[in-house]
């Protein structure tokens, strides 16, 4: 489809098929004319030589969001590449689009050629440099000074702003907050992620998040940029433990960052509560008006309609639903049917604050997925995506065990394995649930526990496994449905929020053992490590009870305890998993007061000698004292180094205490 722009500040699409070493040409005459210069261009894949402005990969696009470019030519692009990267092309400007030739494409890209098809493109005409964007629009300068005036107003005022890409959301957070009194914090999921309202206001820099959870640092004035990418659970934590700061929330509602829609569900709903009860109303704004290109931009409704940025659950009448219907959704028919898609889709972004467009591309064409669902009245209710895992060579268990490598899409073997130090479950057929929902107007009907019965009757894999942000809620929900907790990990808590439980539900002998195991060492764990992440501010009170309950009485076992040390030590165990194991070593064998000056127990002086002081102040503060990890940081050149340097003191002493260890773990794996 071929006309002109209505606008000269609409964006062009110029898609270009065909190999991609016989499209650079053509891409090049299609950027020639822009300007150089920082708004000039950005290719994200392989440039030619010839290219004489920015190149980056996909992993490096991150650094560039926020920046505008007359050009930006991707190639090949991934669906969260190309939901990034178009918000990079300002107003006027053209996103070039390389796409090798493939014999049979698959689900993904054929939507995503269908979608070319489908947007208008600009008659081919010699590069123009676009128009400056508008300094703001009147809608904008409205909400700067509703945020001037809450940010300035009494203790405790709160406010919501939402908005599309390229609508002048943190422009107007940085605006806001220019010139402003007191003690300012700005947070959100990282550095990047703010940059663009430092821009506008340099004086205000990033505070991580962390620091506002568990520091003593009071602002008067709190802004979460980016906010549908923090927990929920660390968003609650955040207003509890300030009541009487002026909060500003924002976020992107639609976009490669998650649609928000956990964001706005869970945590707004929540917040204008709590904000009631307080007697301050929550500010609710938000920004329709697109300021970086013009309105109805051909390049923003082609992103939209590829990657399903404004996909819905399907309209259900709850006062008139009738029974539902078990299916299983057949990924052809499914690609073929935009509604159902858009339905199915919608359902799943809906229940997940981190969902991003790469999730669709895994729901169309991920190996080994299964797509269950449930229908009411011919529309969709609710939705399970599992994904086959396991059934890895010994090899590769033994390399996922000892840290040596890693595998892309086996997330629950590489967690037993790596993180729990049973390889051997790496070789079991597994069947992962990535992602359970239930349509919002039919919670709390049971419509969760009916389909996964149903999932449960229709697969038999060794076992069955999930990995999800462990709330009480969702951990109660799979314990009725047959599933033990056997892991509490961090990669939710590095983000301050909810900590990732790992549980599993068995079907064979041999996996109900494993079972059995786990559950024993976590019970020996378990309480250690909920208080090593409580002094990191990790895990809520709240949780404690529900990640304890129905665990076996620990029995301590030397073995082990041992092996777990040396896979810290030696391989990929984190700290906080191991904390008890490490911490009764290091009792073993240098005593509680092992690092206090003329220790009377033996071999205490001579593991002092293979430690600097460093090294066993380290050992003191975090494994004997529980000390946090940024009081630690603080005196070890901050968190990280000292998260390195405490393995590598636990190393040292193992080689000194017990070096057959070493060789045990670094020997044929086998299970403890």
């Amino acid at each position: 489809m071929i006309e002109q722009p209505r606008d000269p500040r609409h964006r062009q699409l110029i898609a270009l098929p065909g190999p991609l070493e016989r499209s650079a040409d053509a891409a090049l005459a299609a950027a020639a004319g822009a300007a150089s210069g920082p708004r000039s261009g950005l290719w994200v894949g392989r440039a030619p030589p010839q290219w004489p402005h920015e190149q980056t990969d996909a992993r490096g696009l991150r650094r560039y969001l926020g920046r505008g470019f007359d050009v930006v030519v991707l190639d090949d692009p991934d669906p969260d590449m190309l939901g990034r990267a178009h918000g990079c092309v300002v107003g006027g400007g053209r996103l070039i689009v390389r796409l090798s030739a493939a014999p049979s494409p698959d689900r993904w890209r054929r939507r995503l050629l269908a979608a070319i098809a489908r947007t208008p493109r600009h008659v081919p005409e010699p590069f123009a440099p676009p128009p400056p964007p508008p300094a703001g629009t009147a809608e904008q300068a409205a909400v700067v000074e509703t945020l001037r005036t809450l940010l300035t107003g009494p203790p405790g005022a709160a406010a919501t702003l939402i908005a599309d890409r390229g609508r002048g959301k943190s422009a107007a957070l940085g605006l806001a907050l220019r010139g402003l009194d007191g003690d300012v914090a700005l947070t959100g999921p990282g550095p990047d992620a703010v940059a663009e309202v430092c821009r506008f206001c340099p004086a205000v820099e990033f505070t991580p998040l962390r620091a506002l959870l568990a520091g003593n640092r009071r602002p008067a004035i709190i802004v979460v940029d980016e906010a549908a990418q923090v927990p929920v659970p660390a968003l609650r934590r955040l207003v509890r433990r300030h009541p009487d700061a002026r909060l500003a929330f924002a976020t992107t509602t639609r976009g490669y960052e998650g649609t928000g829609r956990g964001f706005v569900l869970r945590f707004t709903t929540w917040l204008e509560d709590i904000q009631r009860a307080r007697g301050r109303p929550l500010t609710a704004l938000s920004l329709q008006t697109p300021i970086r290109w013009a309105a109805d931009d051909p390049v923003e409704r082609f992103v939209f309609d590829a990657l399903l940025l404004d996909a819905r659950p399907d309209p259900i009448n709850a006062d008139a639903a009738g029974p539902p219907r078990c299916v299983t959704f057949d990924r052809d028919a499914l690609a073929a049917d935009d509604a159902r898609l858009r339905a199915v889709f919608g359902l799943l972004v809906h229940a997940h604050y981190r969902t991003t467009p790469r999730d669709l591309a895994l729901l169309l064409d991920g190996p080994g997925v299964h797509l269950h669902g449930l229908l009411i009245d011919g529309r969709v209710a609710a939705v399970n995506l599992l994904v086959d895992e396991g059934r890895l060579p010994p090899d590769v268990a033994e390399g996922l065990f000892r840290g040596a490598r890693s595998i892309r899409g086996q997330a629950l073997p590489e967690t037993l394995a790596a993180d729990c130090g049973r390889p051997d479950a790496a070789g079991m057929k597994l069947l992962r649930s990535v992602r359970i929902a239930t349509h919002p107007a039919l919670r709390r009907r049971g419509l969760g526990a009916t389909l996964a019965a149903e999932v449960h009757r229709l697969h038999r894999p060794d076992l069955f496994g999930t990995v999800f942000g462990a709330t009480p809620a969702v951990l109660a929900f799979r314990r009725a449905q047959g599933y033990r907790l056997v892991r509490l990990g961090l990669s939710g808590g590095r983000r301050a929020g909810e900590p990732a439980a790992v549980m599993i539900r068995p079907c064979s002998a041999a996996a109900q053992a494993l079972v059995r195991d786990l559950r024993v060492r976590l019970a020996v764990e378990l309480p250690r490590q909920l208080e090593l992440m409580a002094t990191d501010q990790i895990v809520a009170p709240a949780l404690i009870d529900a990640v304890l309950a129905g665990l076996p009485a620990p029995r301590p076992d030397r073995a082990a305890r041992d092996a777990a040390v040396a896979a810290y030590a030696f391989g990929p165990r984190g700290f906080e998993s191991v904390g008890a194991s490490v911490m009764a070593f290091v009792e073993q064998y240098f005593g509680e007061q092992c690092f206090v000056e003329d220790s009377p127990v033996e071999h205490g002086p001579a593991a002092r000698a293979t430690l600097s002081p460093a090294d066993r102040d380290l050992i003191e503060r975090r494994v004997l004292r529980a000390e946090s990890w940024a009081s630690v940081g603080a005196a070890h050149g901050g968190v990280r180094a000292a998260m390195r340097q405490l393995r590598r003191a636990v190393r040292a002493l193992v080689r000194a205490a017990a070096p057959e260890l070493e060789e045990q773990f670094r020997g044929p794996a086998s299970a403890p």
